[in-house]
């Protein structure tokens, strides 16, 4: 999977999410970590940074592979806490228990922030979101301005 595949899933997977919390739904919090973990991919991919495959959801340990002076690192470890949503939140506890959704207006914000985030990462490798069938212009990976 490239750059624009994993762009145009997170994309859609962010709008559901929207959707989903609009409703109420706690699936929401799923589908926006899914989101995260697919730009994440993308630009890991960009990075040359290789994901094991124990590490496939560890969001927070896959950004910190990167440099430094990546664009977004600040952002991607700003929603990196969606990573709970990947397994634990899906299955009852050990106590029978149904875990807690995350607080509304705190996921409404994650998945807005991951909705710019995945235009700024579009906008960046030259993906097209709306046709799927056209490649990405560049796969450099993203950077902070330097000092002028």
């Amino acid at each position: 999977m490239d750059h624009r595949q994993r762009a145009s899933i997170g994309e859609r997977g962010i709008s559901d999410a929207s959707m989903l919390a609009a409703s109420g739904s706690r699936n929401a919090a799923y589908l926006s970590q899914q989101a995260m973990e697919q730009i994440i991919r993308a630009l890991a991919t960009s990075e040359a940074i290789h994901i094991d495959r124990h590490d496939a959801h560890q969001l927070d340990k896959i950004v910190r592979r990167f440099p430094d002076d990546h664009a977004e690192k600040t952002a991607l470890k700003s929603l990196v806490w969606l990573e709970a949503y990947a397994t634990t939140f899906r299955y009852t506890l050990p106590s029978g228990q149904i875990p807690r959704a995350p607080d509304n207006a705190k996921l409404r914000k994650a998945i807005d922030d991951i909705a710019s985030l995945i235009l700024r990462v579009a906008r960046h490798f030259k993906v097209d979101l709306v046709d799927e069938s056209k490649a990405a212009q560049t796969v450099m990976p993203m950077r902070r301005p330097g000092p002028q």
